[in-house]
């Protein structure tokens, strides 16, 4: 329906007088008559009697007069609607994590983003660096985290943050009171990692050690940071992590710094390389000025 129609027949029947309606609207008389006509022909039905004095409502016309407030006041808010969408206010985001990105700056990225655009619905999902990749190109994700460079023309990457890889010790080793270690001084331990075939980051700090000299032992491999603090923690192997994991402990873990040139790891958001939509291009923009403020001077 022309909602043009629609305002001519709403006018109309709160004057119910085509001269005083015709001139509320700025228009000559004929042409409403001609628009009322047309509104008539699509609704299929009379909606006003006419007389050469009166012009009344129909049954029908009661019932239109009823509805066009709230199908005005509908055709509004797809309007307003439509707009916030095209600035990026309203939507949906779908995110892919690591367990160990959720340190700062992301969960404070999320707390920032919800409170400026209240009406953007969106989901984190636990998934591994490759099923990331995999949810981007199917269009299940929007955008992901995860460490260390990945380099594919369909996806766009850029580096929100930083930081040094340190080593995490149970209290009770010889080390963990140290200010730092040498990468070398770990080569005769137990490792624990996450698992090298699905983590990036893993097969990077595994290479790190044999750039120092020897092939970490890596007693076990696990998927959550979470996990491999609590393993570490009980005495069970040490394990090189980003300086952010210490965020997450829960206590009973030293986090030694590692001698220079340490490790650097970094955190990337990546998301299709085509142009991204208005409300992901918020959410980027946002982490962009978390992750700033983050940044050591």
């Amino acid at each position: 329906m022309d909602m043009r129609l629609l305002r001519y027949f709403a006018v109309l029947a709160d004057e119910l007088h085509f001269g005083r309606a015709a001139a509320r609207l700025h228009i000559s008389q004929p042409p409403l008559s001609q628009q009322i006509r047309i509104l008539e022909e699509e609704m299929g039905t009379a909606l006003f009697l006419r007389s050469q004095h009166r012009v009344e409502l129909t049954e029908a016309g009661k019932t239109l007069k009823g509805q066009a407030p709230l199908i005005f006041a509908q055709f509004e808010r797809a309007i307003d609607l439509t707009r916030c969408a095209g600035r990026g206010e309203v939507g949906r985001l779908e995110i892919g994590v690591i367990s160990s990105a959720m340190v700062e700056p992301i969960p404070r990225t999320l707390g920032v983003f919800a409170r400026r655009h209240p009406q953007v619905r969106w989901t984190l999902h636990e998934m591994t660096p490759a099923a990331q990749i995999q949810a981007l190109k199917e269009r299940r994700l929007d955008v992901c985290f995860f460490r260390v460079s990945h380099d594919d023309p369909e996806i766009g990457s850029e580096v929100v943050f930083r930081e040094s890889a340190v080593v995490a010790l149970p209290l009770a080793h010889p080390c963990a009171s140290r200010d730092e270690v040498e990468l070398r001084e770990l080569q005769a331990e137990r490792f624990l990692s996450f698992g090298l075939l699905e983590s990036q980051l893993a097969r990077f700090l595994r290479e790190c050690c044999v750039e120092a000299g020897f092939t970490p032992r890596i007693e076990q491999e696990v998927v959550e940071l979470h996990t491999l603090l609590c393993l570490v923690r009980e005495g069970l192997g040490v394990a090189l992590v980003p300086s952010s994991a210490q965020q997450l402990s829960g206590g009973g873990v030293a986090f030694v710094p590692l001698a220079a040139p340490s490790p650097e790891v970094s955190l990337h958001a990546r998301y299709r390389a085509e142009t991204p939509s208005p409300v992901l291009a918020r959410f980027l923009e946002t982490v962009r000025e978390v992750a700033m403020a983050d940044r050591p001077d």
